[in-house]
């Protein structure tokens, strides 16, 4: 059986679909469409009235000079506020379906450093204890292959892994080739 917390989860995301999305609002949104159509037309339109905004003004340098676009941000953060504020938008556990007795949750809190430091560490060891002479000829017919044409690139690219090359290598055997004929 679901906890009461997990059962809330489930509730809470049918509430966030019905009520943050609009999807409710018609009857079959994706089919033939009207209102996506509808939706595209309206986010081309307003785009068109930004974009000729910053052409009259000169382009996006002389926009962003100006403190134009940074405006617009803070103007639109704050009707969107308003609009949370008022209860006209609806952010599910924030301004609607709010419980008295709000239950902590646990978080779980990464220390990014310490995560790549580990993730160096494995590479490291991985680079240590593999056959280099295999990883080597594995890398070097990706390049060959990419050179010439000639070959099973993901073939090739999965022989290497299995060499213990990483995905950075492959991809680096790869992007010789590639931006040496750019």
């Amino acid at each position: 059986m679901p906890s009461v917390f997990s059962a809330r989860i489930a509730r809470n995301t049918q509430i966030i679909l019905q009520k943050e999305t609009g999807i409710t609002g018609v009857i079959d949104p994706w089919a033939g469409s009207y209102m996506m159509e509808s939706l595209t037309d309206q986010i081309y339109d307003e785009a068109l009235k930004v974009i000729e905004e910053i052409e009259s003004i000169g382009g996006m340098s002389k926009a962003v000079a100006q403190g134009i676009p940074k405006l617009k941000i803070e103007e639109c953060a704050a009707k969107k506020q308003a609009r949370i504020d008022s209860g006209k938008d609806i952010i599910v556990g924030i301004n609607a379906y709010r419980l008295q007795n709000e239950e902590e949750v646990n978080v779980l809190a990464v220390d990014n450093t310490k995560v790549r430091e580990s993730q160096i560490a494995k590479i490291k060891k991985l680079k240590a204890d593999r056959n280099e002479k295999v990883t080597q000829k594995a890398l070097n017919d990706i390049t060959e292959c990419c050179k010439t044409g000639q070959g099973n690139l993901l073939e090739l690219s999965v022989e290497a892994a299995k060499a213990r090359a990483t995905v950075g290598e492959i991809t680096s055997a790869m992007e010789s080739i590639i931006f040496y004929f750019s």
